[in-house]
């Protein structure tokens, strides 16, 4: 995998890998009216990812950047594979490494380019950075998108890093939507209990890696620092600033410090927010960071991934590493064999499995362990199985064997599992009721087993004559 010390590291390199046009800049861009939808548009194309400068109000230098992993080679680059790698190959390579990973420690250094600026007391202000209005219907400006908020269990000492949507509420207010069963919830609550206010950092600009670890959310007691430092070959150079117990990436471009009191003591309005259902859901009283330093560094960086709708590609979703790769793994240890490739749509709103049948029982064992994965706040909705020579990273060709192999009165079943509190499903009566349950569909796809080899023949050039023709047509056909 990569070890790119920073951000900017990773924008330095995908430019000298893939070329000087993988990063488009863009001056002048107002952050309410053109940076969300500029993103928005770039991301539909699959386009070249883009940073923004010179933004109206603003100093040159104070930028934002998006559509940072918004392909499948520059996720490929990210993770330290080369540019060419296939979609499918990527997935299996995440889920391979995932496997042999050996966490590694962060490593404590004494300063870094995160200090080069440091505000406290009165020079405390939001409000410097460019954050933008990523949707018109957003109820503020959300520096955080691709944050990394950094809590520590009072308890253990466990350094726990997560990802939550983070909104400028004034000078020195940050408001948090935290879900009630993620980890740093659970350890503000442990504060709280105790009558104290939870201390809390929360990055904004980091490298891939950091951004995709932050993410996963690794097992209670695994620092996501670890995680990181595994994927990358070596640990995550940290800092302390003066009187914080928190450890923040040295070279992060901007670090949020403060404190989280309880809700009852103090909240705010949060939201609404167009979240990656491509509705406006949640909206109510939540907690605030009580920011008390700012740290960042010269000509800072907001990296933003803000959600799009879940066709959409978007900032960091070209290659759906995390959904594809864990129900990989939980489809192999629940005994599913000849499995061919795991792929999501829609971000996960569809999980898309091949196999290659041995058995009758096969596909229907395949969608079961995969409906049957412990989820985290997840919408699944959709499972579909499928034969090994539909190509599952293309969305016509699933559809294809949806519409040509299944027969809607034999290979659908209809099931009940939890969703969660942004499903834009959910009636109002059960979000009163907090009944967070919603069916789910599986679908097999793949030809029925007992005539599968008189099934009739597909009429698609293979695979094989393909890349031949790519290959012999080169600098001709766009292929």
């Amino acid at each position: 995998m990569s070890a790119f010390r920073d951000l900017r590291h990773y924008i330095d390199h995908i430019t000298g890998t893939l070329g000087k046009d993988e990063v488009l800049r863009i001056d002048g861009a107002d952050r309410d009216l053109d940076i969300g939808g500029i993103s928005e548009l770039m991301a539909e194309k699959e386009g070249p990812a883009l940073m923004f400068d010179n933004i109206p109000g603003f100093p040159a230098g104070y930028r934002v950047f998006t559509n940072f992993m918004g392909t499948a080679a520059r996720t490929a680059v990210a993770l330290g594979l080369p540019p060419e790698t296939g979609k499918l190959d990527i997935v299996r390579e995440w889920k391979d490494l995932s496997k042999r990973l050996e966490p590694i420690p962060p490593v404590e250094v004494a300063t870094g380019p995160v200090l080069e600026n440091v505000l406290v007391g009165d020079d405390v202000d939001l409000g410097v950075f460019p954050a933008p209005r990523w949707h018109d219907g957003d109820g503020g400006r959300y520096i955080g998108t691709a944050c990394m908020v950094i809590t520590r269990d009072p308890d253990s000492g466990w350094v726990n890093v997560g990802t939550y949507r983070a909104c400028v509420q004034g000078r020195d207010r940050l408001s948090l939507w935290m879900l009630g069963n993620r980890h740093a919830k659970a350890i503000a609550e442990k504060y709280w209990q105790r009558g104290l206010n939870c201390p809390i950092a929360v990055v904004v600009g980091q490298d891939p890696i950091l951004s995709t670890a932050a993410a996963i959310a690794a097992p209670s007691g695994m620092s996501e620092y670890d995680l990181a430092g595994g994927l990358r070959g070596q640990g995550v150079e940290v800092l302390y600033a003066p009187g914080s117990d928190l450890p923040v990436p040295a070279y992060a471009e901007i670090v949020i410090e403060g404190e989280l009191p309880p809700v009852e003591e103090e909240s705010v309005l949060e939201g609404p927010f167009g979240e990656w259902t491509g509705y406006y859901t949640h909206s109510g009283q939540e907690t605030v960071v009580r920011v008390t330093r700012i740290l960042h560094r010269d000509d800072p960086i907001i990296l933003g991934a803000p959600p799009m709708l879940p066709t959409v590609p978007a900032g960091d979703q070209a290659v759906p590493l995390y959904s594809a790769s864990v129900t990989w793994d939980h489809l192999e240890a629940s005994g599913v064999q000849n499995i061919k490739g795991v792929w999501a749509y829609a971000r996960q709103l569809m999980m898309v499995v091949s196999i290659e049948q041995t058995g009758a029982g096969d596909a229907m064992h395949a969608l079961l362990a995969a409906a049957g994965r412990k989820r985290t706040g997840g919408m699944e909705r959709y499972f579909v199985v499928v034969d090994e020579d539909i190509d599952i990273t293309d969305i016509n060709h699933v559809l294809w064997a949806v519409f040509t192999r299944v027969d809607p009165s034999e290979s659908l079943q209809v099931l009940r599992a939890p969703t969660t509190a942004i499903d834009p499903r959910l009636s109002p009566a059960k979000r009163v009721d907090g009944d967070l349950s919603m069916g789910i569909v599986l679908i097999d796809a793949t030809k029925p087993f007992a005539w599968k080899d008189q099934y009739p023949a597909a009429n698609r050039v293979d695979d094989a004559t393909r890349e031949d023709l790519r290959r012999r047509w080169a600098g001709v056909l766009p292929l």
